[in-house]
């Protein structure tokens, strides 16, 4: 069930977009690359493009001289896997060819997308970050939309549209029903009429803010955008909101120049939320970069999970293996009774909880409680990082139920959870760690009775400690209990 990579190497992607010129140097597993560097310059490529049909000079030096220290700094950490890619400014103006030619001087290599391919590659990162996606993937950059079909892991056809954040504020200058229309004629002339009652993924760092504004609207218990859920329906009551013009108590993480489009990325997504009618949002922090980097792994590292990968290539950094994790699992697996659909999260949730143990004792559920609800985990959505939270707390001897957990996962599926960290709490604590004494022991569970049965060599390791938690485990899942020494013959208690 784990089989994933992990490696050192470090990957770079540059995208040179029409608002910002961004570096990214990642590393960690492939699967679930980890940002170790990411700068970004706002360059305004595309600034000036409807009017002169030209990157301005302006822009230009602001660019270059961004994209010159990026290949410094790539041949000063010694990064040979770099991905450059240009999209719609470049691609749009009159001057594109011009300006990356000047990139090239630079010892890069840049690549111009064309608007499918660009369409394609957020749709990659979608699908990298979202195993078995569907629906359409909807990405706002700085010159244009791109919207991309996705099913069970592959994209379909795509189409990009000239509504990027720099041009909105002028296509919304003669008021909401010419900009409606706007919108709408242009998926016409496309013929764009995908969508209907499916998830949209949204992508991109313009409408990434509004979604951090939502969460602040709604007090969501989780910091990070990605995997964040709304019905359309509220999308669209929020969106009229956003959009009527100045944003009153701002997400602090939103930068202001971000805040500034807030009201126009909403008005837009008003409109796309409006004419595609999508049964939900599905906010995704992994797009075209990530989509680039998924694209480029062999096919046996592309169909690793996820969640798996991300949250291993983390407890690694504690000391902790998906091994020292997978035998807790199977040793825990005789208490706990899952749905076979949860054995990964089940998974995840053990190698978390035994990482937590690597850390201060005195900040132990604090720093548990921000691992479960403000890290980015890659292919974990909201119900699992409730989970995953409870799992954790309950290793620690926690059972009552934090009302942010309760805002993420259903009372039965958390009242699971709580059996699974307390299973786990029972199996490091009588073992001490030990991956050799976990052949010492057993757990097992029937219609009435929680057993733990323990051979010769396990009898030292026996404590008050470890009664005290096996009953905490078997009245939480309403059994009685016992232990059974070497000879079958119960040990009294």
């Amino acid at each position: 069930m784990i089989g994933i990579s992990h490696s050192s190497e470090k990957r770079a992607i540059i995208d040179i977009g029409s608002n910002t010129v961004r570096l990214v140097i990642y590393n960690g597993p492939p699967r679930a690359p980890v940002v170790v560097l990411n700068e970004k310059v706002n360059a305004r490529l595309g600034k000036d493009l409807g009017k002169t049909g030209a990157i301005s000079d302006k822009s230009m030096r602001t660019a270059l001289y961004a994209l010159e220290r990026f290949a410094t700094v790539l041949r000063l950490q010694g990064v040979e896997n770099v991905q450059c890619v240009a999209t719609a400014a470049a691609r749009d103006a009159s001057n594109g060819q011009e300006f990356l030619e000047a990139v090239r001087g630079y010892g890069l290599s840049p690549q111009l997308l064309s608007g499918e391919e660009e369409a394609r590659a957020s749709a990659s990162g979608v699908i990298a970050a979202f195993p078995g996606a569907h629906g359409v993937v909807a990405d706002l950059g700085g010159g244009s939309l791109e919207l991309v079909e996705v099913d069970r892991g592959t994209s379909g056809s795509g189409i990009t549209l000239p509504f990027g954040t720099l041009r909105l504020s002028d296509l919304r200058a003669n008021g909401p029903e010419a900009f409606a229309r706007t919108v709408r004629e242009g998926l016409e002339r496309v013929a764009w009429d995908k969508g209907g009652d499916q998830p949209l993924y949204i992508v991109g760092g313009a409408w990434r803010a509004l979604g951090l504004q939502a969460m602040r609207e709604l007090n969501w218990p989780v910091d990070d955008p990605h995997g964040f859920e709304l019905p359309a329906a509220e999308v669209l009551r929020l969106t009229r909101q956003f959009s009527r013009g100045r944003i009153e108590n701002p997400d602090p993480r939103i930068s202001n120049a971000r805040l500034g489009t807030l009201p126009d990325a909403a008005a837009l997504m008003t409109e796309v939320v409006t004419q595609l009618r999508p049964s939900h949002l599905v906010f995704s922090s992994w797009g075209l970069r990530e989509g680039l980097l998924h694209t480029q792994l062999t096919p046996d590292v592309q169909v690793q999970d996820p969640m798996l990968a991300s949250i291993a290539g983390f407890a690694l950094g504690e000391r902790v293996t998906a091994q020292d994790a997978r035998s807790v699992y199977d040793w825990t697996a005789g208490a706990c009774d899952e749905d076979p659909a949860e054995g990964k999260l089940r998974l995840a949730a053990t190698l978390l909880a035994l990482a937590a143990m690597r850390t201060e004792p005195n900040l132990r559920t604090e720093e548990a409680m921000t691992w479960a609800l403000r890290k980015r985990w890659i292919g974990l959505d909201m119900h699992g990082r409730g989970m995953l939270a409870m799992t954790v707390f309950a290793n620690s001897g926690l059972t009552e139920i934090p009302e942010q957990f309760s805002r993420l996962a259903q009372q039965s599926h958390l009242d699971r959870a709580i059996a699974w960290g307390l299973a786990v709490r029972l199996c490091r604590r009588l073992h001490g760690g030990s991956a050799k004494a976990l052949t010492w022991t057993a757990l097992a569970r029937d219609a009435e009775r929680l057993t733990l049965t323990l051979s010769e060599p396990a009898l030292p390791l026996f404590a008050n400690s470890t009664t005290k938690d096996l009953r905490m485990l078997a009245e939480w899942l309403g059994l009685d209990w016992c232990v059974l020494g070497p000879d079958g013959a119960p040990i009294p208690n």
